[in-house]
């Protein structure tokens, strides 16, 4: 009888985590209300650069004006409007861990790609998380966003 049960139990377990499966999420798959801040008041710009926006990447051009050198890193986010509200996306994105530079005056360009999934018709934004060093000796951190929209 115990045999039997735990079969049962297996082949339960078995049909549950098949259908349990991420691929009959919806790709892209909303979490919850997004909560990020975004600086405004930055001398740092974010752009797309024409022509290069597709369902699964883009260039991005950072200028940066001001009289700081900024710090960024590879990793980005990206939410989806949904309702007025934004929301996050859930995906696995991997990053290594290089430290990059843009200096005061500098304007750099930087290709992206979330390979992950692509994009289904939308309002996104794009976020970068940047730091630099204070007055202070401490690291000051925020992220720029750009919106974009997916046709």
């Amino acid at each position: 009888m115990k045999k039997i049960l735990t079969i049962l139990l297996c082949g339960v377990l078995v049909i549950f985590l098949t259908g349990c499966n991420n691929k009959d999420l919806e790709i892209p798959y909303i979490g919850d209300e997004a909560t990020t801040e975004i600086a405004t008041d930055r001398e740092i710009e974010i752009s797309i650069k024409e022509g290069t926006l597709t369902n699964n990447g883009a260039t991005l051009i950072l200028t940066n004006k001001s009289d700081k050198t900024y710090m960024y890193g590879n990793p980005f986010s990206i939410q989806v409007k949904k309702d007025d509200k934004w929301h996050i996306i859930n995906i696995d994105l991997t990053f290594t861990v290089p430290l990059f530079h843009i200096k005061p005056g500098e304007t750099k360009e930087i290709e992206e790609r979330w390979d992950v999934y692509k994009l289904e018709k939308g309002t996104y934004r794009y976020i970068k998380p940047f730091s630099y060093e204070s007055e202070k000796g401490t690291h000051e951190y925020f992220n720029i966003a750009v919106e974009f929209s997916i046709y």
